[in-house]
């Protein structure tokens, strides 16, 4: 009977082990889902279930070790393996909720959460304290060992484990802390003070009911950049994008590979440019093959990239060829631009997107002047810029690039109004009229309309001089043709461009009094880059 019975605790413990192997492993997934997000995966971020999994194993662990004390006799091989499948449990149970931003200015304010998924089985009696500290890579590596020389001081980096009992949850929430100062390791190389990885270690020591000893319990938190200036936050951001991109799982801290397949490298791109714009458009082929040739410094290759190792030199250590930036650096402002003012006309498929001038050349060549696209500036940082059809000087066709509009030029007037304001753009290719596709976008008075009320204004005084002399109908009849003359003038309407906004103030139109009286001076629009067609 005895050995009946020890051989159905003996499967027990077997079967404890591999639930507990189970959920140790969903945990892991978790952490690994949640690292994932910051490149734009979808990540469940409800812990729940797997609160209520730990609190069950934990019932039947106490359960399991009530029985071997019935026996009557000690049965070593097992109260063993109880006991450490206990502490293992107790100590993963340990979760960090919300991650603390993965980029962190000195000084600067953030919060975290940790939640503990045994809390309610957290022995009574005094709070339990947990504390914060910033470790280095080398720390990292090594948890298990005495902790090194401090590398950084956090403030308010204490927070007490508090039970919330409408959700059933038990989090510490680390508010208002900050990293006062930092000490950084010695850098190999050129290696930046970007590239640098950190991460807050939180532990604390706790008891469980009925567990005869406390626990030391530990958890990391994704890895963290620390910067001390605003400039630095790019940077820091390619290195976080990188390390979430690449990483493995079980990987030693916080090792990542030093290339990767290029089709990686845009699965990456495309993921981080939806979430983080917020849209269900996803970067085409087009777009794919453009941004390999524009990181690969081969724009006449037309091959298939997608086993073409890129590196990190290559995302954002080395600038592109002719430019002061990298090919990072390059690509998160688009998709900053994208973000703040062209969301709804990529979502709808309006934007071309990223685009070579020699495939530009090979789709508009055969289209009709006035055909234009909207494709994102690759000479500039954060522009658009609008590509279009036009006849040239010998009577054949050339693509001319208006100067990109950028943030600050979106700020003060649309993207839809400055298409509906130049008059020879007239189909978004293919073959879509403009003022179909894009009237939604429009407001307010258009440029043409902005015009002539600025000249009226302008010409008030003389037109009510007119109208009160009548033996002047001479001069009624040629302000009327200086009307007309200044709001057809292409130069006339280049500069008000400049000063859109000036008929809301007298100011404002003091300085169009300025350019139409300098018009004459002006002979040519300034202008677009021009590339003939053959």
């Amino acid at each position: 009977m005895a050995t009946k019975r020890f051989q159905l605790l003996k499967e027990s413990v077997d079967f404890l082990d591999q639930c507990q192997t189970r959920l140790i492993s969903r945990l892991k997934a978790w952490r690994w889902e949640q690292h994932k997000a910051a490149i734009g995966h979808p990540f469940d971020e409800n812990l729940n279930p797997l609160q209520t999994w730990c609190e069950q194993l934990l019932g039947v662990n106490g359960k399991l070790r009530q029985e071997l004390m019935l026996i009557g006799e000690p049965i070593p091989e097992l109260q063993e393996r109880l006991g450490q499948l206990l502490q293992v449990l107790i100590q993963s149970s340990l979760v960090v909720e919300k991650q603390p931003p993965q980029v962190i200015k000195t000084q600067s304010k953030f919060s975290t959460t940790v939640r503990y998924l045994l809390g309610e089985k957290v022995a009574p009696g005094k709070p339990v304290v947990l504390k914060a500290q910033i470790i280095n890579e080398l720390q990292a590596r090594n948890l298990g060992s005495v902790p090194g020389d401090n590398v950084g001081e956090l403030i308010n980096n204490t927070a007490i484990l508090e039970h919330n009992t409408s959700s059933k949850s038990t989090c510490a929430t680390f508010r208002n802390m900050s990293i006062k100062k930092i000490k950084r390791a010695d850098r190999k190389g050129s290696e930046s003070v970007t590239e640098e990885k950190f991460a807050l270690l939180f532990s604390t020591e706790i008891s469980i009911t009925g567990c005869d000893t406390p626990y030391r319990i530990q958890m990391i938190s994704l890895p963290v950049v620390v910067i001390v200036h605003g400039s630095q936050d790019n940077n820091a951001l390619a290195t976080i994008i990188w390390d979430c991109a690449f990483s493995e799982a079980d990987r030693v801290p916080f090792v990542v590979p030093e290339r990767v397949p290029w089709r990686m490298m845009y699965s990456t791109l495309n993921s981080k440019f939806t979430s983080e714009v917020g849209t269900k458009h996803n970067l085409d082929q087009y777009n794919q093959h453009f941004l390999a040739q524009k990181i690969f410094d081969k724009p006449d290759f037309a091959d298939d990239y997608s086993n073409t190792m890129v590196s990190w030199a290559q995302f954002n250590k080395e600038v592109l060829p002719g430019r002061p930036f990298t090919f990072w650096q390059w690509f998160e402002g688009v998709m900053e631009l994208t973000k703040k003012h062209l969301k709804t006309y990529w979502s709808e498929g309006l934007i071309f997107g990223f685009i070579g001038k020699q495939h530009l050349h090979l789709i508009l060549k055969d289209r009709p002047n006035g055909t234009f696209l909207l494709r994102f500036s690759d000479s500039e940082i954060g522009g658009i810029t609008i590509a279009y059809v036009s006849a040239s000087e010998n009577g054949g066709q050339k693509i001319q690039n208006i100067q990109p509009f950028t943030k600050r030029d979106l700020d003060i007037r649309s993207l839809g109004d400055r298409i509906r304001d130049i008059g020879h753009i007239t189909h978004l290719y293919p073959e879509f009229p403009k003022h179909e596709v894009f009237k939604k976008f429009y407001t307010g008075i258009d440029l043409h309309a902005q015009s002539q009320l600025c000249v009226l204004l302008l010409l008030f005084p003389s037109f009510t001089f007119c109208a009160y002399h009548p033996t002047h109908f001479l001069s009624f009849i040629f302000l009327g043709a200086v009307l007309k003359l200044l709001v057809t003038n292409p130069a006339f309407m280049s500069a008000h461009l400049c000063f859109q906004d000036a008929y809301r103030n007298p100011v404002g139109i003091l300085c169009l009094l300025c350019l139409v009286l300098s018009m004459k001076k002006k002979k040519k629009m300034p202008t677009s880059e021009s590339i003939p067609m053959t």
